[in-house]
């Protein structure tokens, strides 16, 4: 692999001696992650149906308390637990921010940068159903795809916008108990993954994102509440983009510090030679030669203050002409403000019956729907489903599917509600049963290919 002269020369003084290891650990196949979503199922549980499906073998990421490095060859994102939501795909070294920031039930979270969401759904999964979770990305198309990972992962409790961190520091002024700013960058540490990303490293350089990086700091200022954690975040190697921001950052704002971080082996820090505010025990370098993953800046600061948890309050129902939502902690869409999710979306009220929506299926469970059909992961129509395909019952099923309860009052005329189809005991979406016959009713847009 060949390297940008000029950011050859930086990493030889930036890593000295240790420069031929890191140049070497280029050429090395990158780690690849899966980490379990443990909104929907515990970490033991996880990896004892993964046994018993006889899934590819896992190992640890030391660093990460529910991440597993996954062999390269594996082709993890058409398996049925991907598209149950059980797990996200994502850098071993990725997952370190959101393992990082310390969310706790009942917390008001802020993602400013999240697409495509793999740091959103964990800090999702953190509040265990409680608190409020903001994911924002200034592109409406990339908040799509972030979007549809929040509902696989039966997000209830969260927000989608698209919108520039400053008109949302104007609508949330000192809203968030934690904010995480996974800071659009110059990418050096993913030469590896990415080659193309040295072609844009030579056409614009770190230079070109110190701005945007300074901007999404002063808006998370602004944001976080007093007493609050801020968690920034990069996948580059530069001073300038990493301690330099956060020394410059400080600064400007006294009433930041550092707030120590958990330690790891292999996590390192910014020599002292660069004469930079810096502290080891808050500031994290992941480099490739030193962890298997790719490079990863992180610093976590907390803002002077008290910090007054905000009381719990209800859900709150809430309707959109004919479209019926759940909203966590009584939270109203603000008016001028670009979403994409507010909330768990059930619905659409029609005359006849209630549409429920791919969002919903995915948060139900056996409990808590009146009809569902379980398939072992060994059944051919569980990827016939993933397909957008008709399924076939066989009579014992359709009988079953007809005793059940509907859970409506008695005496009404209302169509049977739609079956729920699971596989293991994880919902995939919903089905219409006609005789022996399932009308797939999943999102279409989820369908796989293969």
């Amino acid at each position: 692999m060949k390297l940008p002269e000029r950011f050859e020369q930086e990493m030889k003084e930036l890593l000295r001696e240790d420069y031929p290891a890191y140049r070497d650990s280029l050429s090395v196949p990158p780690g690849h992650g899966l980490r379990v979503n443990e909104n929907r199922i515990s970490t033991e549980d996880f990896l004892m149906l993964w046994e018993k499906s006889g899934g590819a073998p896992l190992l640890p990421v030391p660093w990460i308390h529910n991440g597993f490095f996954v062999p390269e060859e594996a082709s993890l994102s058409g398996h049925p637990f991907y598209h149950a939501g059980l797990y996200y795909l994502q850098d071993p070294s990725a997952m370190t921010p959101a393992e990082v920031l310390p969310v706790e039930a009942g917390d008001y979270v802020l993602d400013l940068c999240a697409a495509p969401g793999g740091k959103a759904t964990e800090l999702c999964a953190k509040l265990r159903g409680t608190g409020l979770l903001y994911a924002n990305d200034i592109s409406a198309s990339r908040a799509k795809a972030l979007k549809k990972n929040l509902e696989l992962f039966g997000a209830q409790q969260a927000f989608v916008t698209a919108e520039e961190p400053e008109r949302l520091a104007e609508h949330f002024p000192e809203f968030f108990d934690k904010v995480l700013i996974d800071a659009p960058c110059s990418g050096e540490g993913m030469f590896r993954v990415q080659p193309k990303m040295m072609q844009y490293w030579e056409e614009n350089g770190p230079e070109a994102y110190a701005p945007v990086q300074k901007e999404l700091l002063e808006s998370a200022a602004k944001l976080l509440r007093p007493g609050g954690l801020l968690l920034y975040s990069t996948c580059t190697f530069s001073v300038l983009e990493d301690e330099a921001q956060i020394d410059g950052f400080l600064q400007r704002h006294p009433e930041f510090s550092f707030e120590p971080a958990a330690a790891y082996e292999g996590f390192s820090s910014l020599p002292d030679r660069y004469g930079l505010r810096t502290d080891p025990r808050s500031e994290i370098r992941i480099y490739p030669h030193r962890m298997r993953g790719e490079g990863q800046f992180l610093a976590l600061l907390r803002k002077a203050g008290e910090h007054v948890p905000y009381p719990p309050r209800p859900v709150l129902p809430w309707s959109r002409k004919e479209e019926q939502y759940l909203l966590p902690e009584g939270h109203l869409p603000v008016p001028g403000i670009h979403y994409l999710m507010t909330g768990l979306f059930l619905g659409t009220k029609k005359k006849e019956r209630m549409e429920y929506a791919q969002s919903c299926a995915m948060t139900r469970t056996k409990e808590n729907w009146p009809v569902c059909l379980d398939l072992p992961l060994s059944d051919a129509r569980v990827l016939k489903y993933l397909r957008q395909e008709t399924l076939a019952l066989t009579e014992e099923e359709a009988e079953r599917l007809s005793a059940a309860p509907s859970g409506r009052p008695s005496g009404k005329k209302e169509k049977a509600p739609d079956v729920l189809v699971m596989t293991e005991g994880f919902p995939l979406g919903f089905a219409r049963r006609s005789g022996l016959i399932l009308k797939n009713r999943r999102n279409p847009a989820w369908r796989i290919l293969s």
